[in-house]
């Protein structure tokens, strides 16, 4: 009888894997993997928590008006680089309008936050087009337009509006803006 001494160490340990695994079976490789359970949708919490910031900020962030002479009261606005086909579009009803906000009966403040509110709806849902009604003035003390030209203000400062104009006839007229959100989130 053959000794330990005198075996090939290698010749061991094949006999070895061989008489281990002799009642292992061999799965076909089809490539599949099975689950046991669904996997949950990730949260994504830095988006959620960016979104909230930003929110907070429009909310709160109160808005000097003497110091924001470069914005327009203009009822048009196309932000700088686009091409003014863009604006002609809008002016033309070339996207349909997926939302409105009228803020008719609104202040200042709670016209701003209602804005606020509508913008992130809009862009939370990839809404692009959206009609903002602010009525034309007539009930105001001075029968001009106060909510109009602020929210035009409001709209040059955030970064995802493209354009604006006021809506043609059959959509409110100078009493209403039509706006164009970027589709980018």
């Amino acid at each position: 009888m053959p000794t330990d001494n005198d075996q090939n160490p290698e010749e061991r340990f094949e006999d070895l894997l061989e008489e281990t695994l002799k009642d292992v079976t061999v799965l076909k490789k089809d490539g599949k993997v099975f689950r046991t359970k669904e996997q949950p949708a990730p949260i994504p919490v830095q988006s959620i928590k960016d979104e909230a910031e930003v929110l907070e900020e429009l909310l709160h962030h109160d808005i000097d008006d003497e110091g924001l002479e470069f914005l327009s009261e203009e009822p048009a606005y196309l932000r700088s680089g686009l091409q003014h086909q863009i604006l002609r579009r809008l002016r033309r009803n070339y996207w349909v309008v997926q939302d409105e906000l009228d803020l008719h009966g609104s202040t200042s403040e709670g016209a701003r936050i209602l804005v606020a509110n509508f913008l992130s709806h809009a862009k939370k849902n990839r809404f692009r087009c959206l009609r903002i009604i602010h009525g034309k003035g007539h009930r105001s003390s001075n029968k001009e337009p106060v909510l109009k030209k602020k929210l035009f203000r409001w709209l040059q400062l955030r970064s995802d509006i493209l354009a604006y104009c006021e809506a043609g006839p059959g959509d409110g007229g100078s009493g209403a803006t039509m706006l164009l959100l970027s589709a980018k989130n």
